[in-house]
């Protein structure tokens, strides 16, 4: 899993926009974006592009809780 979490951050640091947005309740949340794992189709990344690459805020199954971990 780790290289193709290594291959799919790279991926989205050269094209941020590639992952779909996700709303959130929390304003503070604004701009998340998700990407799901090629080969482990039940993990997604959460993150946010940045002017130099993205920031990756959490890889998580699923059926995680998403809301309450990142607290909207």
């Amino acid at each position: 899993m780790r290289r193709e979490a290594a291959r799919a951050f790279h991926q989205l640091a050269a094209m941020p926009e590639m992952g779909w947005l996700r709303e959130f309740a929390n304003p503070d949340l604004a701009g998340i974006r998700v990407w799901r794992l090629r080969g482990f189709k039940k993990y997604l990344v959460y993150y946010r592009a940045r002017h130099d690459g993205i920031e990756v805020l959490r890889v998580l199954h699923a059926a995680r809780d998403i809301d309450r971990i990142l607290g909207s």
